[in-house]
């Protein structure tokens, strides 16, 4: 070494390198695994097709949200589209982000644009956002992750946000930021989910997601009517001596609450004059309606009553139909949910500015006078109750007026910009026997069939006048009320969230390997494409 210093040297700093170089080797050999492991799609897991229905709805939507009021169920349901498509917009060149309507702060490398990473990511975010959507159901999504071999734990907004910008983009990396910029736009959009403020102020214990912010006080006690034109909170009960009264779902919405299709202005703008009620042949028409309905007539209210089977079923034919993609999927039920988000805000708005009595209120006001029930039987008017249950708010105007109205004119402007077809024919089959309300109803199967969409929004508003839950002016009202909105969330919001994208070629879901394998395609909606871009 004394004698051949420098030969020594560069043995030495050759023998260096070269182990750097093979430490360096074997960390991108790791990193790669690594990065493979990440995008493994889970054998447990719906294929992309089949995860909107069959992975998440069936979950959350049938167990859970299914039971929740309307105004709270649709922003859950808003919410859970709007992280999907947030994912599916990460792992696309083109798409905008639906919070900021602009590119997304973060967007994957191309070579991971792939159905299976946006469903992946899709679960990663809702796992996160659960405890603040539909706290009952975190714990069993969680589990559901687990068992499909899914990392279930939650990444704080700070980790998931540093590791994004570090150039961390798996899905669960990238799931979490979608949740977290959610998360931080809960705290604005006027729901007050988490109760932080009451009537007082802000919340500093026992705080009640979706409390009122707006100081409403119902005219009427549930026990004594001193305004025969206001509504009246009902008792209800629970069927085992529990009983209860109302109190006004969400009545601050319609004037805090954020709009996704119009703005903020033209949700004020819109307004409807008082329907000048001649209570008393309103309540006799109510009378005679439900005492006379048909096993088909009562079919059909249930069936429309329960918007979350209609709207799952719609997406359901439209899947069929068109062969519906994943991002398909997602980005016609984002704006479906946008058109409801905003139907229900005018129709709570309306609601508590007119603040109008129930059917229930007035035809329990004839006391022992004789009347016919929805089963035939002869009953005091006092015992007397609606075909369905009655929601708490006011009568006045419909909100399943305004929401199928929504859905009327979203579903059809959907179809024509994507397809061409003016509007959707649809065919349901309520079971006989199938009845919650009445043992025995229907006595046969029943067929509801509907040309056009046109026809099935008719249908569900009238429906809400055959089971006596409203008075005559409250459904067409609505439908002026709510006109219009469903034709923009498709042109003023799906359409631009698009961005730079085609809707065939995004539409068509791509399913390879993200290392250069073609993967087999499986499952509902996977083959040959057909002439719109997109898999027969």
């Amino acid at each position: 070494i004394a004698q051949y210093p420098d030969k020594y040297l560069s043995f030495i700093t050759i023998m260096i390198w070269s182990t750097t170089a093979l430490l360096a080797l074997l960390a991108t050999q790791v990193d790669g695994k690594k990065a493979k492991d990440d995008f493994k799609y889970p054998k447990g897991m719906p294929p992309p097709p089949e995860l909107w229905i069959e992975g998440v709805a069936s979950r959350l939507h049938a167990q859970e949200i299914y039971v929740t009021e309307t105004p709270v169920a649709v922003w859950q349901t808003h919410r859970i589209d709007q992280a999907m498509w947030n994912c599916i917009a990460r792992y696309h060149g083109g798409l905008n982000d639906a919070l900021t309507k602009s590119a997304p702060s973060v967007r994957a490398d191309a070579m991971y644009h792939t159905s299976e990473a946006r469903a992946m990511c899709s679960v990663f975010a809702l796992n996160k956002l659960m405890p603040e959507l539909v706290p009952a159901s975190a714990m069993k999504f969680s589990m559901w992750l687990d068992e499909m071999d899914m990392d279930s734990s939650i990444m704080s907004n700070e980790e998931a946000r540093s590791m994004a910008s570090d150039g961390n983009q798996s899905p669960k990396v990238l799931g979490s930021v979608v949740a977290a910029d959610i998360l931080d736009s809960l705290k604005m959009d006027g729901y007050n989910h988490d109760g932080a403020k009451n009537n007082n102020g802000e919340c500093s214990f026992n705080c009640q997601r979706f409390s009122d912010t707006t100081g409403y006080k119902p005219k009427n006690s549930p026990w004594e009517v001193t305004d025969n034109k206001a509504w009246q909170p009902l008792t209800e009960h629970d069927s085992t001596g529990f009983f209860y009264v109302q109190e006004h779902v969400t009545p601050h919405i319609g004037f805090t609450g954020k709009p996704y299709v119009l703005t903020r202005e033209e949700i004020d703008a819109r307004t409807l004059s008082d329907p000048a009620y001649d209570y008393e042949a309103e309540t006799q028409t109510v009378i005679d309606t439900v005492g006379s309905l048909t096993d088909t007539q009562k079919a059909t209210i249930e069936f429309m009553d329960n918007k979350i089977n209609l709207a799952g079923g719609m997406i359901m034919r439209l899947r069929e139909k068109y062969k519906l993609s994943f991002e398909a999927q997602v980005f016609y039920h984002y704006g479906y949910t946008s058109a409801e988000m905003d139907t229900v805000i005018l129709a709570w708005k309306e609601k508590i500015n007119h603040d109008l009595i129930r059917t229930t209120t007035t035809v329990q006001a004839k006391g022992t006078e004789q009347i016919t029930a929805f089963d035939g039987s002869t009953i005091n008017a006092y015992d007397w109750t609606p075909y369905m249950r009655v929601m708490p708010h006011s009568e006045y105007p419909s909100g399943s007026g305004c929401i199928c109205t929504g859905v009327h004119q979203y579903v059809d402007a959907f179809t024509m910009g994507a397809f061409g077809d003016s509007s959707i024919a649809t065919e349901w089959t309520i079971d006989a026997m199938s009845s919650n309300v009445q043992a025995g109803v229907p006595a046969n199967d029943v067929t509801l069939s509907f040309a056009n969409m046109g026809e099935l929004r008719d249908t569900c508003g009238t429906s809400r006048l055959w089971g006596g839950m409203h008075f005559g002016a409250s459904v067409p009202d609505s439908y002026e009320l709510c006109d219009g909105v469903g034709t923009k969330a498709y042109t003023d919001l799906m359409v631009p969230l698009l961005g730079s994208a085609q809707f065939d070629e995004f539409m068509d879901g791509d399913l390879v390997d993200l290392f250069g394998v073609p993967s087999k395609p499986t499952g509902k909606g996977k083959g040959k494409k057909n002439k719109k871009g997109l898999r027969n």
